[in-house]
């Protein structure tokens, strides 16, 4: 039996990958504030689902 896909489903992997850079880089850069990391992860989540 073959599972079919969503359209607004992705591969897991891929979304982990979106997070942990985004968690690498709130911890890492200091004077980020979190609209901008709220902002570059939706920029990336749109990115993927496109």
């Amino acid at each position: 039996m073959e599972m079919n896909r969503k359209e607004d489903e992705f591969p897991p992997n891929e979304f982990f990958d979106i997070v942990k850079k985004a968690y690498d880089r709130g911890v890492s850069e200091h004077g980020l504030t979190l609209q901008q990391l709220l902002d570059d992860l939706k920029n990336d989540l749109l990115k993927l689902k496109a």
